[in-house]
This record gives C-alpha cells, structure tokens and sequence, in this order.
C-alpha cells in the first residue's frame, strides 16, 4: 500500500538524520528508522494489523544493496530477528511483519511497546536472501507524543 511508504517517508523528514541508523557490510546497507505508530493513519495501521498508541512504536528495517557506484538501492528480501531492551533491562521479542510492495518496496515492521523519554536498545540480526547475517546494535532514545 503506498500510503504506507509516504507515511513512513514522512517519518524519515521528520525526525530527520539523527533517528535512522544505517549498517552497511557484506554488500548490503541496512536502514532502521523507529518511529510512533501514531504516524500512521487508521487504515494503513488497519491493513497491517498494528495498533495506534502513543505507548507503541514501530521499528522499520530496510535492506538495499550496495551497488558498484557505492550507492546504495534496490531493496532485497530478508529474514529479520531481534529485540528490544529498556534501562531496566526488561526485554521485547521483536516480531516483523515483510511489506512487499513491488517495484523495490520491501521493508519489515515490528511494534514495541515504549515509554515518554524512554531509552531503548535495539539488537538485530537481518539476514538477507543468500547471504550472511548482519548484527545491529544501537540505542535509540523515544518520545511519545
């Protein structure tokens, strides 16, 4: 659904450079961009099955190949693992959802439950087709709205 893929842009604009971490190995660039789910409207989070809530976010996860001019494009499948971890050290399996919407759209989404102001680290393994995983591990700081 493309109002799935402009919602998600808008995120990109929004919360700008800082909030997208960006691993780039094996021939692969892995984008992850967490974002509130209240981003979404009422029907795309509908379509998807995911809940709009100012206490749940999502993580999207983007897999592009690295092309011989060193740019990064054309998204490719891949299997995407992980979880989520708060200071308190309380744990969230991540569990992604593919959205495949053809003409190089493929990304993951996977709700987390969160907090106003509330540091969370993110550790995933993001295997793309035929090849070798990939470990992400960050912090990312969230804000309810």
């Amino acid at each position: 659904m493309r109002q799935l893929i402009i919602a998600l842009l808008c995120c990109c604009w929004t919360f700008g450079t800082n909030a997208t971490e960006m691993v780039r190995e094996r021939g692969f660039e892995v984008q992850i961009q967490p974002f509130p789910s209240t981003f979404l409207t009422q029907d795309v989070a509908s379509t998807y099955g995911f809940e709009r809530s100012r206490r749940q976010a999502l993580i999207n996860v983007v897999v592009l190949k690295i092309q011989p001019d060193g740019q990064a494009r054309g998204a490719v499948a891949a299997a995407v693992t992980g979880f989520s971890k708060n200071l308190l050290g309380q744990t969230q399996t991540l569990t992604f959802r593919e959205i495949d919407e053809g003409d190089d759209a493929i990304y993951y989404l996977a709700p987390v439950r969160v907090s106003s102001e509330e540091e969370i680290q993110i550790v995933l393994e993001v295997t793309p087709v035929n090849a070798r995983a990939i470990d992400v591990n960050f912090k990312h700081r969230v804000y309810v709205d």
